[in-house]
């Protein structure tokens, strides 16, 4: 588990990454550059965007006005199943957007439907890395159903699988599935878009622990073996959202965060990986 901010964890493919990140969704304008610089001077050095943010520009300016050394920095970007008939021409418009020669990670943003394309596309990114646009090759919103046939074509698991999880939708199988084969799970909307913060018991371990109800399902996701990306604009929400190294979480309390997951599937905010996206659609995360 790491202890710092930007403390990095190694990856099955031999790399590493800063095991804590700065999600960039749904922000834009000078909001999200000013909210990029913020993060970087409070010690973030993952930053998370996707061509399907639209803001991959932003980011990279805000980027290099922070005078962090390349090499300090583990900026990720996601192809959208859009673009997946040209996964080389998407990655070089995400580059050239981010002002970059290449990139740390780069992850196929939704499964789609078609298994044949999203090993062909897959097959793209082993090329790109080959040719050292790519650090690390990764997916985004797979399952087990999805993360198979990779392991099966090509002979290893995917170093990265980026997907929804908060307590109220923990998706406890499909993590265990990547921890057993060294997938490193990324937390897409930790906070559970703010909803999960609201219930009592993350508001009475707050109180008890003189902590946030944000502190405390970050750091639930840490105390998981989880990478959480919390996003924010607001300067003092991305400190906070910083500050969750100096406490830790007991079994109980971990086993009472995770018992709030609602029944059924039913904590789910982001769309099902087994039917989305539609062919055209850009809607959620």
């Amino acid at each position: 588990m790491i202890r710092a901010i930007s403390d990095t964890l190694p990856l099955n493919n031999g790399q590493s990454m800063p095991g804590y990140g700065f999600g960039c969704y749904k922000a834009s304008g000078h909001e999200l550059a000013l909210a990029v610089r913020e993060a970087v001077a409070c010690g973030y050095r993952y930053i998370d965007t996707a061509a399907y943010y639209r803001n991959e520009d932003i980011v990279g300016r805000a980027l290099h006005a922070c005078g962090i050394p390349r090499e300090e920095l583990f900026v990720l970007s996601k192809i959208w199943p859009s673009d997946f008939g040209a996964p080389a021409r998407a990655l070089e418009q995400s580059l050239r957007l981010l002002g970059l020669e290449y990139l740390d990670g780069c992850l196929l943003h939704w499964p789609g439907m078609d298994v044949s394309c999203r090993l062909r596309v897959f097959e793209a990114l082993l090329r790109l890395q080959e040719q050292g646009k790519i650090r690390v090759p990764g997916v985004s919103n797979f399952l087990a159903g999805h993360l198979i046939p990779l392991q099966e074509n090509f002979g290893f698991w995917p170093a990265l699988n980026q997907i929804e999880i908060h307590p109220f939708f923990t998706q406890s199988a499909l993590c265990r599935f990547c921890a057993d084969r060294g997938i490193r799970v990324i937390s897409w909307s930790p906070l559970g878009r703010g909803r999960d913060l609201e219930h009592p018991m993350v508001q009475s371990l707050a109180a008890e622990l003189h902590k946030t109800p944000a502190q405390i399902v970050l750091r639930w996701h840490l105390e998981k073996g989880l990478l959480p990306i919390p996003k924010s604009v607001h300067a003092e929400r991305i400190r906070e959202n910083a500050d969750v190294f100096d406490f830790s979480l007991d079994a109980a309390q971990i086993a009472a965060l995770d018992g709030l997951e609602l029944p059924e599937g039913r904590g789910r905010m982001g769309p099902d990986p087994l039917c989305y996206p539609p062919v055209q659609s850009r809607k959620d995360s």
